[in-house]
Parts: structure tokens; C-alpha cells; sequence
């Protein structure tokens, strides 16, 4: 989470964030409050406040985060190492494919992350969904908790906390376009600087060439789980994948 005069950004986790993180720092007009990484919002929020967050197709994250697991780095490699499970971690699609149905697997919940498993289960979401969650509304662990299972995806566009979205797969095109919708909040010259062609920020080094193209089984799991994102910032994408697997 990064907190402005006037503008929260939800960083969420391989999503771009440390590319946007820097971005409004080096090109927001007003002064920073506080930063605390993937944190959750606990604070009031002034009111008026623009809240931002950054998205990724969920299939793209699983890559990306399996991808950082076979350098050895993250959070969740550690947790499956802890398990015993990071044999995964070959640079294989075979790897990858287990690696995936190790995510979906509704016993694993529990391993991926302290609160996952309760919300898992009540509503069958996945990782990139609840990471999603986590950051996107104000309480999210109690709100979750009192939220009817069938209400979700109904009641998620009220309890978000943000107005703006940044996919990471079009981060420049909508940084650019970001700023050009609130000129009194951002310097264009200094937008102008910062997204000039540069190199990747934290790129993973191995499994560049695993495919995406899973199993018609797991992707409709896949599907299914991460549904939440699919149909709020990927509805095309949601529809070709549909077709892929009939």
C-alpha cells in the first residue's frame, strides 16, 4: 500500500507494483504518507481520495510467480519449501502444471497463506483472487467472514476501495492514460520521462519458455477460481480461454 495526499495505490503482489510503486513516486504531484509493501489498508481514508490498483491476468500470475520460485525468491516458494514440496520447482511445463494444480487444490490453501483456507472454502476462490481481495477492500478478512457465500461477485463492485486499475500486461498505456484523467494530480512532464522505453524492473531469469496452454481440466479449474478477476478486468481474455477448452 501507498498512501498520498489524495491517492491510495493497492500494490498487489506480481503485478507490476514495483514498476507503478516508482512511478508515482518519481511523477505524483503531491506528498508521499506512508508505504508499506502488499500491506492492507488500515487506516481512514480522507475523503476524495483516488484509489488505485494494479491487476494481472491470474493465469499470467501463476506463471510469473512460478517462474520467481524457480530463482529460489518469494514467499510462496518458502511456504512450499517448508512443505516439502519444492521439488515442484523444475523448469518444466510438466512443473509448471503440478505447480498450478498445487495452488487449486483446495488442501493447499492453508499452506499458501495463513487466512486462505476459511475463504477458500466459503467461496471458492483462488490465490490471485484472494490476493486480489485482500487489498482491494477495507477489512477484507472481516467483511469476507460476514458476506454470504452466494455474494461475492454481487456485492464486490460496493466493498472496493479502488476507482482506477492498471493492468500489468498495458502498465504504460494505462499509467499514461491514468494521468491524462487527473492532470491536476500528476507532473506530465515527469510522466512523460518515466515511461520512456526502459529495461524490465525484477524480471524472473528461468522458465521464460513454459507455455500457458495448461489442461483443458486445470484450466477450467483455473477458470473457475480466479473468476472474480476474470470478469471484472479480463472479460475477453475470460471468453477466449472459455472457447480453448469448449
Amino acid at each position: 500500500m501507498l498512501l498520498f495526499d489524495g491517492l491510495l495505490y493497492l500494490d498487489v503482489q506480481k503485478t507490476g507494483s514495483t514498476f507503478v510503486t516508482a512511478f508515482l513516486q518519481a511523477c505524483y504531484r503531491k506528498p508521499q504518507i506512508h508505504y508499506h509493501q502488499h500491506a492492507r489498508l488500515r487506516r481512514a481514508l480522507a475523503p476524495g481520495t483516488l484509489g488505485v490498483i494494479s491487476v494481472r491476468e491470474p493465469l499470467a500470475q501463476y506463471r510469473s510467480l512460478f517462474r520467481y520460485g524457480l530463482d529460489g525468491k518469494g514467499g510462496l516458494y518458502h511456504r512450499l519449501k517448508d512443505q516439502d514440496l519444492d521439488e515442484v520447482y523444475q523448469p518444466t511445463q510438466e512443473g509448471f502444471e503440478t505447480f498450478v494444480e498445487i495452488l487449486l487444490a483446495p488442501e493447499s490453501a492453508r499452506l499458501l497463506h495463513d487466512s486462505f483456507g476459511p475463504v477458500a472454502r466459503k467461496f471458492g476462490i483462488g490465490l490471485m483472487t484472494y490476493r486480489h481481495l485482500l487489498l482491494a477492500m477495507k477489512w477484507p478478512l472481516a467483511t469476507l467472514k460476514k458476506l454470504p457465500r452466494d455474494q461475492l461477485h454481487s456485492a464486490y463492485p460496493d466493498l472496493r476501495i479502488w476507482r482506477e486499475s492498471l493492468r500489468q500486461e498495458h502498465l504504460t498505456d494505462d499509467l499514461r492514460d491514468l494521468a491524462a484523467r487527473h492532470p491536476d494530480l500528476f507532473d506530465a512532464t515527469a510522466v512523460e520521462a518515466f515511461l520512456a522505453p526502459r529495461p524490465k524492473i525484477n524480471p524472473s531469469a528461468r522458465g521464460a519458455e513454459l507455455s500457458t496452454d495448461l489442461s483443458k481440466p486445470l484450466m477450467a479449474r483455473l477458470l473457475e477460481r480466479e473468476s472474480l478477476v476474470y470478469k471484472t478486468f479480463y472479460p475477453e481474455a475470460l471468453a477466449a480461454h472459455r472457447a480453448r477448452i469448449g
